[in-house]
């Protein structure tokens, strides 16, 4: 029986933080969700408008107010703002940041709640907000909170202590029932108790059920008369906005909490979300190539070898007009075809010698010779002396590399005294004002599919692009597409990636946010932040669709209205 009566002391033992109430975690577990949530160390008001948005701040003998446009969370500057109360006379505030105002006043510091009144003028924006400053009291120790008979019989915990005791009061009970006294006969003596072992028992009994009822009592003390909120562990409740100060945190629930000074100091902007109508777009794979009418290249025409003009070698990156000459070509000579032009030239030269000779013969005897003889060796004799000239500059005449077109040299693969054979690409000239983009893609079937195309660069810097055809063969199982950059920049370059969006005329609702405003959850879905509160955000998760490269179609995760953060969304992603 006493081993009975152990196992199941055993058993409630174990079952003992079961049995506790909310919040009663005697290790380090997680807080319930009934747990009490502490009052925030920073007394603070939130306010909004219908324009403008306020928050005060109590700290020390000054209230400082935070004032920012409701929709779009600018801060407010050069506001006049008169805060009134009962029992406070009306008083305004200074400015002493934009946005940002002051208030030093004695009834600060006085524990108690005061209900406030802000007037808040701004230019043309005039609002009246309202709110109640909790300021504690530093002295005052929280008492423990009296449960009524009501309360008690509908807590579990309670219920499981009652039945606790029950059992205990009925193993304490067949513990010390009364045991017959059995009789042993004596040889000399009258009869006696004599059963030794049955003392032994009782004893032994008396100290398990005292042993017992001190457990017992402990166990049931511990765990079901904890009052709520009585955590003795490390894993108390998590730490609500405000409790920490002003400093930005992460709330169980995934939203943060991002005080005023934060926000100003990571210029989070937002934008109330209007649900518009626009164009579907579709993503192509694009690669940077130049226009054909402003790219030229310059060969070698012959074998040869490279020497310097009176300008010097051209050199990559450097501008150029058309027909400017970019280096010189000497042509080289093969052995071969030098000694068969050494015979060629020797030849004409003995021609010619022949030729003014018998010129000279028949020049002396024109009396007796047919003039048109004599006019004929003349024409022979010019003839042999054009093939002369012709021939004798051939090994040193030099050629002149000019560009075909006017641009900028981005390959120049030419050095002094560089020997070149014919059909060696020596030079490369572009125009970096006329650049095209060819897409690769699929979806698109038709010409009339395209309505309106913008390119994204490696950087996000968007382009505006003109279609101006396609190509009617596949390449890669892909059709290309010709596109001609109408807005170039800088930053662009031959042979870089982009990603060409292409707007078709089909037609799709959803909420036009910029690029900025969608960032990556921790699960790699997209995801805005929305927000809440004024100092409160949450992260929704998205369903985009690209636009033209600066903005995204938001399709569904959001309501029309939700004020979406469009500036430091980034940052606010990166609060933990």
């Amino acid at each position: 029986m006493l081993r009975s009566i152990i196992a199941f002391l055993l058993m409630l033992s174990w079952a003992a933080p079961v049995l506790a109430g909310p919040g009663h975690d005697h290790g380090d577990g997680g807080h319930g969700a009934e747990a009490a949530a502490p009052s925030a160390s920073i007394p603070r008001i939130e306010s909004a408008g219908s324009e403008v948005e306020l928050v005060a701040v109590a700290e020390g003998h000054k209230l400082i107010i935070y004032l920012d446009r409701l929709d779009t969370n600018e801060p407010i500057d050069g506001a006049t703002i008169e805060i009134t109360g009962d029992g406070i006379p009306a008083v305004l505030a200074k400015r002493v940041a934009p946005g940002t105002y002051e208030l030093e006043a004695d009834w600060i510091d006085m524990p108690g709640a005061k209900a406030l009144l802000f007037s808040v003028t701004a230019g043309e924006t005039a609002d009246l907000l309202n709110g109640t400053l909790n300021i504690p009291d530093p002295g005052a120790e929280a008492l423990p909170k009296t449960a009524s008979s009501a309360e008690l019989l509908a807590r579990t915990d309670v219920w499981a202590a009652i039945l606790g005791l029950l059992a205990l009061g009925f193993f304490i009970a067949v513990a010390l029932r009364p045991r017959r006294v059995k009789l042993i006969p004596q040889s000399d003596n009258a009869e006696e108790p004599a059963d030794r072992a049955d003392v032994n028992h009782r004893l032994k009994t008396a100290a398990g059920v005292i042993l017992i009822t001190v457990l017992a009592g402990t166990l049931l003390a511990s765990s079901a008369f904890a009052g709520p909120g009585h955590d003795h562990g490390d894993g108390g409740h998590e730490p609500v906005a405000g409790e920490t100060g002003n400093a930005p945190r992460k709330l169980p629930d995934g939203s943060v909490w991002v005080p005023k000074p934060s926000q100003r100091l990571l210029e989070v902007r937002t934008r109330p979300a209007v649900q518009e109508t626009s164009a579907l777009t579709r993503e192509l794979m694009g690669t940077i190539v130049s226009d054909p009418s402003a790219f030229g290249q310059v060969q070698a025409p012959m074998d040869g070898q490279i020497e310097v003009s009176e300008r010097g070698i051209s050199y990559a990156g450097q501008k150029v007009e058309a027909g400017e000459v970019l280096a010189l070509l000497l042509p080289t000579i093969p052995l071969a075809d030098l000694g068969t032009m050494q015979q060629l030239r020797a030849e004409v030269d003995g021609k010619l010698i022949i030729a003014e000779q018998k010129l000279a013969r028949l020049t002396r005897i024109a009396g007796v010779v047919a003039q048109r003889e004599i006019d004929d060796t003349k024409a022979e004799r010019d003839a042999l002396r054009e093939q002369k000239r012709v021939l004798a500059p051939k090994g040193v005449e030099k050629v002149a590399l000019k560009a075909p077109v006017g641009g900028i040299i981005s390959l120049a693969n030419v050095r002094a005294g560089q020997v070149v054979t014919a059909r060696d690409t020596l030079f490369e000239i572009v125009d970096p004002k006329r650049l095209w983009v060819e897409g690769i893609g699929s979806d698109i079937h038709s010409d009339r599919d395209i309505a309106l195309a913008n390119a994204v660069d490696a950087e996000g810097h968007a382009v505006k692009l003109s279609y101006v055809g396609r190509a009617p063969t596949l390449r890669q199982q892909s059709q290309p597409f010709l596109f001609r950059i109408e807005d170039s920049h800088v930053g662009l370059t031959i042979g870089a990636p982009v990603k060409v969006l292409v707007q078709t005329p089909e037609a799709v609702k959803g909420f036009v946010l910029p690029d900025a405003a969608i960032v990556r959850g921790l699960n790699g879905l997209p995801q805005v932040w929305v927000k809440v509160s004024a100092e409160q955000f949450k992260p929704v998760a998205v369903r985009t669709a690209p636009l033209d490269g600066s903005r995204t179609l938001v399709m569904a995760g959001i309501d029309a209205g939700a004020r979406v953060v469009i500036g430091g969304a980034e940052l606010l992603n990166q609060i933990r």
